[in-house]
């Protein structure tokens, strides 16, 4: 159930306010309950979780596979998931969300994380049952 609430909770945060039709206006089908739906335009939503992560140089690191959420329900941190082969091998990261940004490369939408690959590989890793360390950039 979290990478379902986390993967909705994503894009609502990814659509800023002004990209929302007003409370009430109901879906663009007619599907959605009065007063209760909005329409947020497709153009302005993605999805998360499984996207590739890349670093700025253009390294492919890993897939985001969680998104860590404050109790207010504001987005703090992506867990990505990287080395290994097949699952096996593989560390997670939690990487604070300021330090990610959304390009598109033409065909998709690529996660681009601000730090090296040197960084990432320095990182502790992110275990779910314990206190999240997060990998910030340096200001």
């Amino acid at each position: 159930m979290l990478p379902a609430v986390a993967g909705m909770l994503a894009q609502v945060v990814a659509a800023p306010a002004s990209a929302q039709a007003p409370v009430g206006s109901g879906s663009a089908d007619g599907d959605g309950v009065p007063g209760l739906t909005s329409v947020i335009s497709q153009s302005r939503l993605d999805s998360v979780l499984g996207r590739e992560v890349r670093t700025r140089v253009e390294e492919d690191v890993g897939r985001v596979v969680d998104i860590l959420a404050d109790r207010q329900g504001r987005v703090q941190a992506a867990v990505i998931e990287f080395g290994g082969f097949l699952g096996i091998g593989t560390r997670k990261i939690a990487v604070d969300w300021s330090a990610i940004s959304f390009e598109n490369d033409g065909k998709r939408t690529i996660v681009i994380v601000d730090l090296s690959r040197d960084q990432l590989r320095l990182a502790p890793e992110y275990k779910p049952n314990e206190q999240p360390m997060i990998v910030r950039t340096s200001d």
